[in-house]
């Protein structure tokens, strides 16, 4: 019989270029919107409202998750202090539970997930897109209220 290790895997054993690879393929839409992207991370440009949106993939934990990221080229650099008067209103609308809460102190949402599993990979790049708009929507419609 053959042994498995279902153990906790290295982050650099991920397949970073394949997962953003079919993440692109399944949304053809976030390339032109793309402001930055790395090994774990892909950025939402939002130039209009001076904000970026980071989809990233932390395959250590396992988690998955979306915050409003930096980006000095489209001048989101204070993204966390700008929102934070808002960041009450914004995981109410949201609907963002303890669980999902990114860290406790910045705006986001994490989904935790085997990211070692190709086959959670559809899943993954569906999540993201889905939770960045949804905070795009929010945060857009809050902002365009003040």
């Amino acid at each position: 019989m053959e042994e498995f290790d279902f153990g906790p895997r290295r982050a650099s054993e991920f397949r970073h270029r394949a997962f953003w690879a079919l993440f692109e393929e399944r949304h053809p839409e976030e390339k032109p919107r793309r402001a930055r992207h790395g090994p774990w991370f892909w950025q939402r440009g939002l130039p209009e409202i001076g904000l970026v949106i980071t989809m990233y993939v932390a395959p250590e934990p396992n988690l998955v998750g979306v915050f409003f990221g930096r980006n000095e080229k489209l001048g989101a650099v204070d993204a966390q202090a700008r929102l934070k008067p808002f960041q009450a209103i914004i995981e109410e609308r949201l609907k963002i539970r303890p669980e999902q809460r990114f860290d406790g102190t910045s705006l986001g949402c994490t989904w935790r997930v085997n990211c070692f599993a190709e086959d959670n990979w559809p899943a993954m790049a569906d999540w993201l897109v889905t939770e960045a708009s949804r905070f795009e929507r929010v945060v857009t419609e809050l902002l365009s209220e003040r």
